[in-house]
């Protein structure tokens, strides 16, 4: 799967990547894609954000479907036994030793940048 390396920022209100996309840079978040579709979401495409209450709440706001998991269990097998089938965003809220993250999930890479750029 293709992924943009380091993280997208704004730099003077202007979206601001480090490098092309490129196979391979986003291991994590390919895996966390894979879970949801082997589990019976047809998302295409997946980006990670940081996690906070006000993006989870912006993004219930917009009528997304969010679903929690367990940040402290295996991956694959958290996002099994949540019921992601049609989830548009999964997060979990972190644990010790673990970064609180949210994933958003569209049916495109193309409707997931529509999507972030309705949070701004």
């Amino acid at each position: 799967m293709a992924g943009v390396p380091g993280r997208i920022f704004d730099v003077k209100g202007r979206t601001t990547v480090p490098g092309d996309p490129e196979f391979g840079v986003s291991g994590h978040v390919a895996s966390v894609l894979l879970a949801a579709r082997a589990n019976g979401n047809d998302a295409r495409a997946a980006l990670d954000l940081r996690y906070d209450d006000a993006l989870r709440d912006r993004l219930e706001s917009l009528g997304l479907d969010l679903v929690e998991f367990d940040g402290e269990a295996d991956t694959e097998t958290a996002i099994a036994d949540c019921g992601v089938a049609g989830a548009d965003v999964l997060y979990q809220t972190g644990a010790m030793g673990i970064e609180p993250i949210t994933y958003l999930l569209a049916p495109s890479a193309a409707a997931a940048a529509e999507r972030v750029r309705d949070l701004v």
